[in-house]
């Protein structure tokens, strides 16, 4: 069995310069600018934001901000940011990654000491208006139109597809299931599904927020995170949910034990009122269950062959060792771009067989 796992690169290659990293962060001030973007839904001041951690990078890279890293996976995120950027060049606002402005984001409310519900919130602001850019008034969701024959004939000879893009594109050609292992910019968050788990619990979480349906993709399933680590908690967290509310109802109704501190809980404790709520909802709806919308799970159990388009080795490391971790998988065909690409490809599948092909080579073919 045939499957691929298609990157950012097809988007560039068919939707054009619009799609590369620093044409989606000028687009994004360029739309506070014009007054071009939902105000009700991200403030003006998101573009000063950006401005302003793009002055801490120099710092970051510097070891300034090295006190402030307090876990595990920003600790390897900083490294690894380091390492991709020189020290004593000055980058522009639009050189430096969007992933990485919210590691810079991280990293200057570790120092500042700001916490949640603010910190949720900052955050929240500034991944819309990186997201309304990406999506770029809907365009992003046209450039299959400009698929060739011959790439139709590529995908459809996989039996699986697997994409890390927002978008709908390869959904529009293909004759199987696209699965968007980073969400995707139609499917609707759980976060704002009335239907779903956590909004039946009596805690407003979102404090009374309501989707705009004229804006659905800033409410959608998309990932966007500095580190992959983080991508990859997201991704398993509904299902990391699900089995633990298992557990809880299994141990409610067979063991008294269990039982008896789930019905003594403090509800005092807003934590713990939640999470004797939320038994007792899956008590009386057995069911019911958070969606589990991420089927990166899927990556564990293809076998075969697996092409690797438009995605750079060096992004999204969690996909890849889950790759690594098939052994199913009999064999890789990366298309590269550079000597330097081919180089981090053999490195990160240094224990599978591995077919390097020039992906500027692929394109001229499927092109003709």
């Amino acid at each position: 069995m045939k499957s691929a796992l298609i990157g950012n690169g097809v988007a560039i290659q068919f939707g054009g310069t619009a799609y590369l990293n620093g044409s989606i962060i000028q687009r994004a001030i360029d739309n506070i600018r014009s007054g071009n973007f939902p105000a009700h839904l991200y403030p003006k001041e998101c573009a000063d934001f950006v401005k302003q951690l793009q002055r801490e990078h120099r710092k970051a890279l510097n070891g300034e901000y090295d006190q402030y890293v307090f876990t595990t996976y920003d600790r390897a995120s900083l490294t690894d940011f380091k390492a991709r950027y020189e020290r004593g060049r000055e980058y522009d606002l639009t050189d430096i990654g969007f992933e990485d402005y919210f590691l810079l984001f991280e990293l200057t409310h570790n120092k500042l000491g700001i916490q949640n519900p603010e910190r949720f919130n900052y955050r929240s602001v500034l991944r819309r208006m990186i997201l309304d850019s990406v999506f770029n008034g809907g365009k992003i969701e046209t450039y299959h139109e400009s698929f060739p024959a011959r790439f139709v004939d590529w995908l459809n000879n996989h039996g699986y597809l697997f994409t890390t893009n927002y978008d709908s594109n390869i959904d529009a050609v293909a004759s199987s299931e696209v699965f968007h292992l980073h969400g995707s910019f139609r499917v609707l968050s759980e976060l704002y599904n009335p239907n779903s788990f956590r909004n039946q619990l009596e805690d407003d979480l979102l404090d009374g927020e309501k989707m705009d349906e004229n804006y659905p993709h800033l409410y959608s399933t998309c990932l966007v995170s500095y580190v992959g680590d983080l991508k990859s908690s997201s991704m398993d967290e509904a299902a990391r949910a699900n089995r633990a509310m298992q557990k809880f109802v299994d141990g409610y109704n067979n063991d008294p034990n269990i039982k008896k501190q789930i019905e003594e809980m403090d509800e005092s404790n807003v934590s713990l009122k939640r999470l004797k709520e939320a038994i007792r909802l899956k008590l009386k709806n057995p069911d019911l269950k958070h969606g589990e919308q991420y089927p990166h799970d899927h990556l564990k159990h293809i076998s075969g062959q697996l092409s690797v388009l438009g995605l750079s080795p060096n992004n999204d490391g969690h996909l890849f060792t889950q790759i690594n971790e098939n052994d199913k998988i009999d064999e890789i065909v990366f298309y590269y771009f550079g000597d330097i690409e081919a180089a981090d490809a053999t490195r990160r599948f240094k224990n599978k067989k591995l077919i390097l092909k020039d992906v500027r080579e692929f394109w001229a073919k499927i092109t003709v």
